[in-house]
């Protein structure tokens, strides 16, 4: 639940110290539901079939974690509000404040546009900043077809961070996808958004679509599990593109602010 008091528009001659602050998580899945449910996945024996699975937001009130978040200690952050003209408009984020606190739980609440709640890491002034990576994770409970994720964030965008994925609770983590103004350089893989028939479909992309520092405020990131690989339209044949589409742990990972 947001609060208008999270609202400070006192203007602070701050330097502006970047920070990952994100919004929202959203996985939309196709969940298969358990024996009897009101379904018809499975048939009055209690077998399964092929069936139109429930298509729903398997993050939405789930608890995520994060490996930084901002509040302990408290400190004041300043965000860029335009051109080099523009003033900047400060906050102050603390940890044992409920109003001023931003922590992982603010991931998958809740919130309307008119008053937004996000998690926010630690500024650049507490090291974060490339080589350090701030990690979150979000265990769904149990095995999804992920359609595709959506992750909004309250300020621009990371340069670069990379989304992974977990079949099982301790199984190894699995590339999903890469975002990176410095494909190459930062993971190490040529920038690419599709596969041509005959490659390797389980392959994680690289691409430089979502890592403009613009807009500034509001910029969303949506990756779909399916696009661009071949097989996509025949997805219920593909046994490779199954295993790719399922998941039950993911995680994303930010590289460079």
């Amino acid at each position: 639940v947001g609060s208008a008091n999270r609202n400070i528009t006192k203007i602070l001659p701050r330097p502006v110290m970047a920070q990952l602050l994100l919004c929202s998580l959203a996985f939309v899945v196709f969940f298969r539901p358990a024996r009897g449910a009101m379904d018809v996945c499975y048939n009055s024996q209690g077998r399964a079939q092929r069936c139109m699975p429930i298509f729903e937001n398997a993050a939405f009130g789930r608890q995520a974690q994060a490996s930084n978040t901002c509040g302990w200690p408290p400190e004041t952050y300043c965000l860029q509000m335009g051109t080099r003209e523009s003033s900047t408009l400060c906050h102050r984020c603390d940890g044992d404040d409920p109003l001023l606190s931003h922590d992982a739980s603010y991931l998958t609440d809740f919130h309307s546009q008119e008053e937004p709640t996000w998690w926010q890491s630690q500024s650049m002034a507490f090291g974060v900043q490339h080589p350090t990576s701030v990690n979150i994770t979000l265990r769904l409970g149990k095995a999804y077809e992920i359609t595709y994720v959506r992750l909004k964030f309250h300020t621009s965008r990371p340069e670069s961070f990379a989304i992974y994925k977990r079949s099982r609770a301790e199984g190894p983590w699995i590339p999903y996808q890469f975002y990176s103004a410095s494909c190459k350089k930062t993971y190490g893989k040529a920038e690419r958004q599709f596969l041509r028939p005959g490659e390797h479909e389980q392959v994680a992309f690289c691409t430089d679509e979502f890592s403009d520092i613009s807009p500034l405020s509001g910029g969303n990131v949506a990756f779909s599990t399916l696009e661009g690989r071949p097989s996509a339209y025949s997805f219920d044949q593909s046994p490779l593109l199954q295993v790719l589409k399922g998941g039950g742990v993911l995680a994303s990972q930010s590289g460079r602010l």
